[in-house]
């Protein structure tokens, strides 16, 4: 079911986005690339990582579950006010009249989210996730729905808006009504001090992303526009689709059973390096492919117009591919309670990456693009200093799960150029060549590493050290 999941989301944002990109300009984009970063900073600090810390937590002590959820409404709540009082503000500032009516719009996003954290950290621990993957196609295809209804109907940049605001009000809806969780009307300050503890390491990790990825927007929509702000992040949209598709839903699946395997280091280790050799595998060729396309690729799906983002993908592809298969050392470091690494290392990054970012924006979008892909691959070094350890790892060793999806991706690179020297191919040509060497990478790196790949899932189906088989995680592998 897992897996039908990132398939049909996958399909759906191929569907979806050229359809938009059509009806939408770029400026339309950019107005809700800045106005969203909002809307994210507040949902994060609403969760504050109570949800995941809940998932540790028997769902026996119903007194501590209520009190979290309380919690986490009453700050949602209040959020949502204070970005909508902010909205004329933010407006000003940015010298965009139209952001303060989205900003108040997207306040019930931050609400709608706040309610369904702790319902939802309640099916995860419940190992629920079909009922999850329900609600996530369903609330996918509503938004996406909403969308496309409302910008054929001229709707502008309100139809993405109105996407948030559909995808939310089914998510909160039926994960409410599915949810084994009902809140009891109590509310016991001393019961929530253990989650806050928690997730004040995983609230910080999570603002510190969060200023290191939205800052951009913000930073690129003051000094060179929001017409520039589009194209930049559609090239971003694009380039974190395999973590937003592939990694992320992975690293929710793996969460609850990593943290009953906390004190066994080994066999953690054992399935982080087969998960970055199966994301390497899946994620390297196919972003190597589209960087190499991306003339055809973009002109093919989004039209003409979108150009300039292309060639920005181009630029992003590398670190935001190493970036989709190195996040789920995230779900590691919180399986082994390590916040505070991972908090460190995302700190480190977004120094450095805002503070490159503030030099390199005066020179336009395409030397921030080149400033991001370097700041981000040369610290991956540092953060792999920082992690591995933990684990026992050596950087040989995790390195080594790279190698072949590199040069089947590079030998894929090359093949393509040879071709367009050698013939003359339309967008759709072109891109239909890229799909295929791209898929021959794919099937020809697992066959290349298949020993590897069969040894560590035959590892992974063994009892963990609770003698509680890996089910809900095998499931989650057949992506």
């Amino acid at each position: 079911m897992m897996s039908s999941v990132r398939v049909l989301r996958l399909v759906s944002q191929f569907v979806a986005i050229p359809i938009l990109a059509r009806l939408l300009s770029p400026e339309e984009y950019g107005l809700v690339a800045i106005a969203m970063p909002f809307a994210l900073f507040a949902m994060m600090v609403a969760d504050a990582g109570i949800g995941m810390s809940l998932v540790r937590t028997p769902a026996s002590e119903r007194v501590a579950w209520s009190t979290c959820f309380w919690l986490s409404t009453l700050l949602g709540a209040g959020l949502a006010l204070l970005m909508a009082a902010l909205s004329p503000l933010a407006a000003s500032i940015f010298n965009q009249p139209q952001l303060a009516p989205m900003m108040i719009a997207l306040a019930f996003v931050v609400l709608a989210q706040s309610i369904h954290l702790i319902p939802v950290a309640a099916l995860q621990q419940a190992h629920r996730f079909q009922t999850i993957a329900f609600v996530e196609v369903f609330s996918t295809a509503s938004g996406i729905g909403t969308a496309l209804y409302m910008a054929y109907h001229g709707y502008g940049a309100w139809s993405l808006i109105g996407q948030q605001i559909a995808i939310f009000a089914v998510k909160v809806t039926f994960i409410c009504a599915l949810s084994p969780f009902r809140p009891l009307l109590t509310f016991d300050k001393h019961q929530v001090r253990e989650h806050m503890l928690f997730g004040r390491n995983v609230l910080g990790n999570a603002m510190v992303n969060y200023f290191g990825r939205s800052a951009d927007n913000w930073i690129v929509g003051k000094m060179l526009g929001a017409t520039l702000v589009g194209f930049y992040s559609m090239a971003f949209l694009f380039a974190r689709l395999p973590q937003q598709i592939v990694s992320g839903p992975l690293q929710f699946v793996m969460y609850p059973q990593l943290a009953k395997m906390k004190e066994d280091t080994a066999g953690i280790a054992r399935i982080f390096l087969l998960m970055t050799r199966i994301l390497a595998i899946l994620i390297f060729p196919a972003m190597g492919m589209i960087a190499a396309a991306h003339a055809p690729i973009f002109s093919t799906l989004l039209s003409e117009k979108w150009m300039q983002a292309g060639a920005i993908f181009s630029i992003l592809a590398a670190a935001c591919a190493v970036q989709a298969v190195l996040s789920i050392s995230e779900t590691v470091m919180f399986s082994l309670n390590r916040t505070d690494v991972q908090l460190r290392a995302s700190t480190e990054y977004a120094v450095l990456w805002i503070g490159a970012l503030a030099l390199a924006v005066s020179h336009g979008i395409t030397a921030t693009a080149i400033t991001f892909t370097l700041c981000t691959l040369t610290y991956q070094l540092r953060y792999l200093s920082l992690m591995l350890p933990l684990i026992k790892l050596s950087m040989r060793d995790y390195f080594a799960t790279y190698g072949v999806p590199l040069i089947a991706t590079a030998i894929g690179i090359a093949i393509y150029g040879a071709a367009e020297d050698m013939f003359t191919m339309t967008s759709c040509e072109g891109t239909i060549l890229a799909a295929a060497i791209a898929f021959a990478a794919i099937v020809g790196s697992a066959v290349a590493q298949r020993k590897s790949l069969l040894d560590g899932i035959q590892r992974w189906g063994t009892k963990t050290g609770n003698d509680e088989p890996l089910v809900s995680i095998e499931a989650g592998i057949k992506l």
